[in-house]
This record gives structure tokens, sequence and C-alpha cells, in this order.
């Protein structure tokens, strides 16, 4: 097939371009996002006034894959008075010792009644981990907005009440909630209808506590970068990534580009802000600085993770145990950088200038009507 006019041929520099294989679905895929809800009850971890039983409650967890807690509260025997404020204290208590230590995926608003108390507690208390409003309490998600706060979903549905759930979402507009925060589901049947499972992907649920192939699925689908750069000079980098899952990331993590050569090897970390990525197509384009390095030749590889260096898979085939993958080889030089101002002039594919097109001057129009006439500096 001729390619003679590929944007590949228009490069502004000699380009290495990285397509890998995107792994086929198999049956593990289906427990992506599936979600284990933890429920305990204020009266199992407070027996007694101050005296906290949480140990099984962090063995739960650590066991668990994607632990949703939920802490219920009924009162042991000894809170008989000033049960809000009791249960706000163990609220605390417990965000004191998860909140960026365990790896919860979320904490759903449960509390006496409808206590202030309770919600500021659960709000002030957990500042990472994300705190999920159940959408059939308005009053929790009336007082959340009011505070400017954000908060994720938690959705109790079955086939009885699916149109329920489709009313509430739209009572309270919730339905981009999930650009922000997490949706996790709590499905009372034992299997889904297809019109549910139609609503959890128009939901953008990210969790589940059935196998439904849920959250967000990343594919690498092109690195570009140059065949040449100058040592300590500049690397332009350029990604295309597709999420063909239900919804976002969330959590923070890092993109890395790992450069080996015989004498020297490097880590660098891209400006890449992954839990922003939602679903769909993802460009990043980025001017990485190189540190010096000694001139030959690299092994590039590139990964994705989380915050804990837990590796976040690209859907890609290639994946070595520390999480890398192969993306091909440059050449490092000891000569002036070339690149560094590449894109001043010039924009590549997915890269554009945050500017509209300028209507053009009486002189241009008069200029055209003329006759063609050469213009430089102009790329269209």
């Amino acid at each position: 097939m001729n390619c003679n006019f590929s944007l590949d041929n228009y490069e502004q520099y000699r380009t290495v371009t990285i397509r890998p294989r995107v792994m086929a679905l198999g049956t593990e895929d289906l427990e992506r996002g599936r979600a284990d809800l933890l429920a305990w009850t204020w009266r199992e971890l407070e027996p007694e006034r101050g005296r906290y039983q949480l140990s099984a409650m962090l063995l739960a967890i650590r066991q668990a894959a994607h632990p949703v807690l939920l802490l219920r509260p009924e009162p042991p025997d000894w809170a008989t008075a000033n049960t809000a404020a009791c249960y706000a204290a163990l609220i605390r208590k417990v965000a004191s010792i998860l909140d960026g230590r365990e790896a919860v995926a979320g904490v759903v608003i449960l509390a006496p009644e409808d206590s202030r108390e309770v919600w500021d507690a659960y709000a002030d208390a957990f500042t990472i981990i994300p705190v999920l409003a159940d959408i059939h309490q308005p009053a929790v998600i009336r007082h959340w907005r009011q505070r400017g706060l954000d908060f994720g979903l938690f959705i109790r549905c079955s086939e009885d009440n699916r149109l329920g759930c489709c009313e509430a979402m739209a009572r309270a507009r919730l339905h981009h909630v999930w650009k922000r925060q997490p949706v996790v589901l709590d499905i009372t049947n034992t299997t889904c209808s297809q019109a549910l499972l139609r609503d959890i992907r128009r939901w953008h649920v990210s969790l589940a506590n059935l196998p439904l192939g849920l959250g967000s699925r990343l594919e690498l689908r092109r690195l570009t970068y140059p065949e040449q750069v100058a040592s300590g000079g500049t690397l332009p980098l350029r990604l295309w990534l597709v999420n063909t899952g239900t919804a976002g990331l969330y959590r923070p993590g890092v993109m890395k580009l790992r450069l080996s050569g015989s004498d020297d090897s490097c880590e660098l970390t891209l400006a890449a802000h992954p839990q922003q990525w939602l679903i769909g197509d993802i460009v990043h384009n980025e001017m990485l600085r190189l540190p010096n390095l000694t001139a030959g030749r690299y092994r590039v590889h590139i990964g994705l993770f989380g915050s804990d260096r837990r590796v976040i898979p690209l859907g890609i085939e290639g994946q070595a145990e520390d999480g890398y993958y192969d993306a091909g080889t440059l050449t490092i030089a000891d000569e002036a950088d070339q690149l560094v101002n590449i894109w001043d002039t010039y924009y590549p594919e997915g890269y554009y200038p945050l500017e509209d097109p300028q209507v053009p001057t009486a002189e241009e129009v008069i200029g055209d009507a003329a006759g063609p006439q050469d213009i430089k500096g102009e790329t269209h």
C-alpha cells in the first residue's frame, strides 16, 4: 500500500512510531472493576466507649481487591445519649487509620437519621479515600453540594428498582458526577438484564459487586518520539491512548519513561495527570528534558504506575515484571539540541494551537484575489 501521503512523511524530524498490539479481552477482564462491599457495624467496631476493635476490618480490607467500606450506624449498648457525636468520633477514628494508608476504593456515607454532624465528619475526615453518597438520600447530596465538596455515588440497584434509580439520578442531576469521582454499584440480583447493563454503562459505573468488566481499561495505541536526540536536550514525546472502559482512573498515578543504554540509564516522569483521564481518546504531548547521558543507543520503555508504585496495565502485549513495556530504541548524540523549539511553528497530529484561526485582513483578501502567493510561516 502506497503511504506517500501519510502524516508520517510530513514530520519536521525523523521519528520512531510505535503501535503496540492491543491485548484481546479475556475471561479475567470480567473481574476488572469488581468491588468487595465490606460492611461493619458501630457495635462491632466500638463495643465499649473508646475501645476500638478494628483489626478484623483492616485484615479484610488488605485481602480485598477493591474494598468499599460501609460503616453501619448500629449503636452499641453504651451509646444511649448524644449518639451522633459519638458515631462521628468513630468515623474520624477509622479515617485517621485508613485515609491515605489503605487501598480503600470508597466509603459510603451512612448516618443515624439525618445528622449533619456525621455528614461533616465524613467530609472532614476522609480527604483521600472517595466518599460515596447514596443516590436515594437527596439530603446528603444537597448538604455536600452546599459545602462545595466532591462526592462519588453509591447505587443499590435491582431489576425491580432500576427505573427508580434512573429517576433519582435525573432528579438530583447526578449524571456528571462520574467525571470527578467513582460510581459504585451494589446489585441485589445475581444476574443483570440487558436493560440494566445499558444503565450501568450509561451511569459510568466503575465498581460493582458482580463481575461485569467495569472500570477503566487503558490501551496505548501509539507512541511517537525522535530517532535521535541530544544529550541533555529535549525529547518531544507524543502519546495516544484510548480508555475503552466505563469510567476513569480517579486515583493519582504517573506515566514514566525509562531509557536504558549499555553505559547509562535514566527514568523520566511525565507531567500527565492520569486521574483526570476519562473514557475515549486521550492525547498527551510533552517536551521532556533529558539529563546528560552518555552518547549511544538506548532502549525505550514506558509504564503507568499508581502513587504507591502499583502497576496500572496499558492493555497491550509485552508487559515486563517491573510494569514497563518495551517501546523501541532511540539514539542519544553529543550535539546541539535541535528540537527544543520545534513545536513553536509545527503542530504534529494531536497537538494544535490554543487559538482559533484569524479572519483574513483586507490586504490578504486582495492578495488572494490577485493570484496565488507563497505564504510562509503558517501551518494548516
